[in-house]
């Protein structure tokens, strides 16, 4: 902000201007226009739907998108990749539901009532819940849908490898997921512990067609990277951001890739926060195409309250 303030003319370029919400805009906006959006707190009264949680206001949700699109139209060049780059192919994004036997879930039901019970013990004894009580929770049950989705993601990467004989880009959060699942479908691994020498030369196999199974972990591998000789890319666990999905899903969705299609899997445990993240995620999703691209969105809440609320009806909590 200090060096664009010396200099005369000033262009903001950004292939995410916002990842999840409106308030991540605030600083761009207040560098190319301060006489229009000079006050964070205006900004955020207008467009973040505030609220006081009990520790202070929270300005994660989206409010009067449209009206916010309008208003910047005039200082923002949007740019979509299906404009620029016509000559890639459709790109569909496909949720494919898991049903669980009892025992499969088990230690998914156990994890969650202990929640419960944790949550109610709160209730009982008159206290509020802990600040990131339940932003732990809503990890904690991600985490443990990402280990039971193991197995079937091995035979779904599989089936898929003897039905195209294609190789194909797989991306897990956490870093048992990634093992595990590695170990199962014989797969080579980009993770945030792999040094950028070794990264370069996996990246370099994969596209000479000598891996067929590339196992990443998201964050560690959803930039910088081209892996056009797959078109499809299998999601084992959500993240808490659209964009980060949708740059992972990007790598293979750029110059280079030949295909007539490109898929992105996620696979989802039906009655489990799979069925939460991938409701939430989607709106996130929304809310950042209606803020730049313009449209009408409802007014929402940060991804933590809304997977919250869901879970709170759906669990009966008391807590307020």
């Amino acid at each position: 902000m200090n060096i664009a303030k010396a200099c005369p003319k000033t262009i903001a370029l950004s292939g995410t201007a916002i990842s999840s919400r409106p308030k991540e805009f605030f600083n761009t906006l207040n560098l190319m226009r301060p006489s229009q959006f000079n006050s964070f707190w205006d900004f955020a009264q207008r467009y973040c739907d505030p609220y006081n949680d009990g520790f202070g206001w929270n300005f994660d949700g989206a409010s009067n998108t449209k009206e916010l699109n309008e208003r910047t139209r005039d200082l923002c060049i949007r740019r979509l990749k299906s404009e620029v780059l016509p000559e890639l192919p459709p790109k569909t994004r496909t949720f494919f539901p898991i049903e669980l036997d009892k025992k499969e879930r088990s230690p998914y039901d156990f994890a969650q009532e202990e929640w419960d019970r944790r949550i109610d013990s709160y209730y009982l004894n008159g206290q509020s819940l802990p600040k990131g009580t339940m932003l732990t929770m809503l990890n904690d049950l991600r985490h443990i849908c990402g280990q039971i989705k193991v197995d079937y993601a091995a035979d779904w990467i599989k089936q898929y490898r003897e039905q195209t004989g294609k190789p194909i880009v797989v991306f897990t959060h956490h870093r048992d997921v990634l093992k595990r699942l590695a170990s199962k479908v014989n797969a080579r691994v980009i993770s945030g512990a792999t040094d950028s020498k070794e990264r370069q030369e996996l990246v370099d196999d994969f596209q000479a067609g000598k891996i067929g199974v590339l196992v990443c972990n998201t964050m560690a591998a959803k930039e910088g990277i081209t892996l056009t000789k797959a078109d499809t890319v299998l999601f084992i666990e959500r993240e808490w951001t659209p964009t980060d999905e949708e740059q992972a899903e990007d790598r293979v969705y750029r110059i280079g890739q030949e295909s007539q299609h490109v898929h992105a899997v996620y696979l989802s445990c039906v009655g489990t926060i799979d069925e939460h993240f991938d409701r939430v995620v989607e709106e996130k999703r929304k809310v950042v195409k209606a803020v730049l691209d313009g449209g009408n969105v409802q007014q929402r809440k940060g991804l933590v309250n809304q997977l919250v609320k869901k879970l709170k009806e759906e669990r009966g909590w008391r807590f307020k």
